[in-house]
């Protein structure tokens, strides 16, 4: 009668698919946002990358941010566990993970730009 229910949890596998659902979104947005900037008419190519169409550009900063994208997934893979067994709702657990991720990856590159 007086039992008291366990504090409910997120599921790992719930949480971890929001967490990737917004990976998915930024990189979705970000692609629509270079695809849909009209090409510059009067265009100097005589900069190395300065005449690369929207579509060429999004595959090299693809290529190149390949690392720092999968080091953010592995740690988002990481960070996810420890909170869902804290955060009762999937959303809120999967988004967090995701914004402490964002974090640590902005402090990274900021250790890397002051060790230059």
């Amino acid at each position: 009668m007086d039992d008291v229910d366990p504090r409910r949890r997120a599921s790992f596998g719930s949480s971890l698919l929001v967490a990737f659902g917004w990976y998915a979104t930024v990189a979705a947005a970000v692609f629509v946002g270079l695809v849909g900037v009209p090409a510059n008419p009067n265009r100097d190519c005589s900069v190395i990358f300065a005449c690369l169409t929207p579509q060429e550009g999004f595959v090299l900063a693809a290529i190149v941010g390949a690392p720092v994208l999968a080091a953010m997934l592995l740690a988002t893979l990481a960070i996810t566990p420890l909170l869902a067994r804290r955060v009762p709702s999937p959303v809120l657990a999967g988004t967090l993970s995701v914004s402490v991720t964002v974090g640590l990856a902005v402090l990274a590159g900021g250790f890397w730009q002051a060790a230059r």
